[in-house]
């Protein structure tokens, strides 16, 4: 035990670098499983962009990429979903979804602490994020470090896809820890 005590007092960087990569399954919107991904580091669209792709995922925009959802908050390089008509914002739509609310984004709790990627938002290279527990958008991520990064993944094509609505934790490949929000 004490060999065990002393490895964790000795390198506590490598426990804290131990949860980078966890997944939440937050819902499916339009057939993409969305989850926040645990970042490592400072919250700006390039790490938000790079914890998506480590994570073998994709990655959203701060808009939806439809429609005319397409202006200078979503880019290239983002997936395209049907916002069902809710709102552009990312956030937003999965907000209404989760929380019954696309207005009140910034306090939906499974959102909090979960930054998104948003070209040429801000010169410092933030992604915008929120703090559920102020109610508070539009964060500046390069001022924040190992938050969520929001990334989305293919949907899973059986039934044993988490119910929408539910706030799930990825155990491993089809099997989740859900409850509801």
């Amino acid at each position: 035990m004490w060999k065990f005590l002393l490895w964790i007092i000795a390198c506590p960087s490598l426990v804290i670098l131990s949860a980078q990569g966890e997944k939440v399954y937050l819902t499916t919107v339009d057939r993409w499983k969305f989850y926040k991904v645990r970042a490592s580091g400072a919250m700006t669209n390039a790490n938000v962009k790079s914890t998506c792709e480590a994570a073998r995922m994709r990655y959203p925009c701060y808009w939806s990429g439809t429609g005319s959802c397409t202006s200078t908050y979503w880019g290239s390089g983002c997936i395209r979903f049907d916002d069902g008509g809710v709102h552009c914002r990312t956030l937003s739509v999965l907000s209404h979804v989760l929380c019954g609310s696309a207005a009140g984004f910034g306090s939906c709790q499974p959102l909090d602490a979960t930054f998104v990627y948003l070209p040429n938002w801000h010169s410092d290279g933030s992604a915008p994020g929120m703090d559920a527990d102020t109610g508070t958008s539009g964060l500046f991520g390069a001022h924040y470090y190992n938050k969520w990064a929001l990334c989305v993944g293919l949907p899973l094509t059986s039934a044993a896809a988490p119910p929408d609505g539910m706030y799930c934790t990825e155990e491993s490949v089809a099997s989740f820890s859900c409850k509801a929000v």
